[in-house]
């Protein structure tokens, strides 16, 4: 194994995927991100900043930028508690996806940054990301599910309706292009 815990190398230089495709019975396994994780977070972030360039606020010359002590702090912060989290998926030891997700003070709980690596889709590596989000929300009391898509990208929004999420109503312009329009999607919670 590598110094980020996976078998056969993951991504060289954070934007190239794995050179086989994953097969739809292989175990899927979801952890949380651990305090020392800021490499592997970055390595993965911009496979995924790489992968889907139009899906993120972070330009990839912006995250590749950022010094490695921030990418410690984010993971530091995102690995115990119940106020923000992220977590990693992983099949025969590649990194296969990411999600994050931080709780506001009306305890919903917004998912961010939603990922599967190329090779990996459509073997319920995103579900699973959602799945794990939403059992740590529910046991630290977390109310709702919420995300924030662009409104056009009707595969997300299908996906998401497939969980149990719904469109609110709500919008808001998307950051990197103000003429585009997030659309809030939620999910209610019960423990």
């Amino acid at each position: 194994m590598d110094g980020a815990g996976r078998e056969g190398g993951g991504y060289a230089d954070g934007v190239s995927g794995p050179e086989v495709l994953a097969q739809p019975r292989e175990r899927i396994s979801v952890r949380r991100i651990g305090p020392a994780d800021g490499g592997r977070l970055r390595e993965v972030r911009l496979a995924a900043i790489a992968d889907s360039p139009g899906a993120y606020a972070t330009t990839l010359a912006e995250a590749a930028g950022r010094p490695a002590i921030r990418w410690d702090e984010v993971a530091e912060a995102g690995a115990a508690g119940s106020n923000q989290g992220t977590w990693f998926a992983e099949i025969s030891g590649f990194d296969a996806g990411m999600v994050s997700a931080y709780r506001t003070t009306d305890d919903v709980v917004t998912m961010t940054s939603l990922w599967a690596a190329p090779g990996f889709r459509g073997v319920g590596v995103a579900e699973a990301l959602v799945a794990e989000v939403e059992a740590w929300a529910v046991a630290s009391g977390g109310v709702a599910l919420r995300l924030w898509m662009v409104e056009r990208n009707a595969h997300a929004r299908r996906f998401y309706e497939r969980l149990g999420f719904r469109v609110t109503g709500q919008e808001i312009p998307y950051e990197p292009d103000p003429r585009l329009i997030e659309c809030e999607m939620r999910k209610p919670l019960t423990a």
